[in-house]
């Protein structure tokens, strides 16, 4: 099949990655600096790529710059291109007996930070070769990134996911309230809603899994919190209600070393069954696997069951899940 001279030349990897980086941060000269190349330069290459394909591809405003809409389709098969172009390197590598590439991982914060860890530990032992790039924020931000090809596996909670994102469970989670000993009061570890109503609600951030499943199942019990403040940390979170500024609900996975220290106490709502979520391994919808995201995701399934309670990894094996929610 003959193509034309503009889309062959378009296909030049620079030039392409170029313009992906522009959609990411926004500015030609912070796509410049992550690529490592001049902004003068850089603003060549696109230009040289406008060119080639024959329209404008890249609109500024002030010290900003935004993608036409002709750059937006450029840029969802530039993303596409590159992938391809990872993997056949991955490929060949592995071919040669060379285990080598790096692992774009994005995490939401409760899995990033408990979770993580120790499928990491089980990956590096059996693939030291293979670098890791892990950034950690909110699920809903994780799922964005995933659905974009800015990282290529994530791992989040409960969360809408975008069509170009897919999504396979592999723990199962529980969120429980806390509060400060002796702050509720409680009965068998559990509290009525007329009691927690007399208390802030301390809440994660927009965009976290935590979040979302929490105020999904407390709307369906019933409970109206007197006032409710937004904190951007589990962290944040657990000091604040250890201060006994208010009652919270996060992962079991987050308080459990609180818990046996005696600094807070768990508790459910009474008449309500337990808040469960899972965790999920998220990738783009439409893209193979690299040699490197496919041992990471035969660790996940090896390890995860060994190194964290709750796992499903084995059991989610060969499912497919494009959108999630209760």
């Amino acid at each position: 099949m003959a193509f034309p001279t503009g889309i062959v030349d378009a296909l030049d990897p620079s030039r392409l990655r170029l313009l992906v980086e522009v959609d990411r941060r926004g500015s030609i000269s912070a796509a410049a600096e992550a690529c490592g190349v001049s902004q003068p330069s850089a603003t060549k290459q696109l230009k040289t790529l406008e060119g080639a394909v024959g329209e404008k591809l890249v609109e500024r405003n002030g010290r900003a710059s935004g993608l036409t809409e002709a750059g937006q389709i450029v840029v969802s098969h530039a993303a596409r291109v590159l992938d391809t172009l990872h993997g056949l390197e991955e490929e060949l590598d592995a071919l040669r007996g060379a285990e080598t590439g790096t692992l774009a991982l994005a995490a939401s914060t409760t899995s990033g930070t408990y979770v993580v860890p120790s499928i990491l530990q089980c990956f590096a032992d059996r693939h030291p070769g293979v670098d890791v790039d892990i950034a950690i924020g909110p699920s809903a931000w994780v799922a964005e990134r995933v659905a974009k090809r800015e990282f290529a596996l994530g791992i989040a909670g409960e969360i809408e996911l975008p069509d170009s994102a897919r999504a396979e469970p592999f723990l199962d989670d529980e969120l429980v309230g806390i509060a400060a000993p002796g702050g509720l009061n409680l009965r068998r570890g559990r509290a009525t809603i007329s009691e927690l109503e007399r208390w802030t609600l301390l809440v994660r951030e927009q965009g976290s899994s935590t979040r979302s499943v929490a105020e999904r199942y407390l709307a369906r019990a019933g409970y109206q919190p007197a006032n409710r403040w937004e904190l951007d940390s589990n962290e944040a979170i657990k000091r604040s209600v250890r201060a006994g500024l208010g009652i919270g609900f996060l992962s079991k996975l987050v308080v459990g070393d609180e818990l046996k220290r005696g600094e807070l106490v768990d508790f459910r709502i009474e008449g309500a069954d337990p808040m469960r979520r899972s965790i999920y391994l998220l990738l783009p919808a439409d893209r193979e696997s690299t040699p490197s995201e496919r041992a990471f995701i035969a660790t996940l399934s090896d390890c995860c069951a060994v190194s964290i309670a709750g796992c499903t990894a084995g059991e989610a094996s060969g499912k497919r899940r494009d959108s999630s929610g209760e």
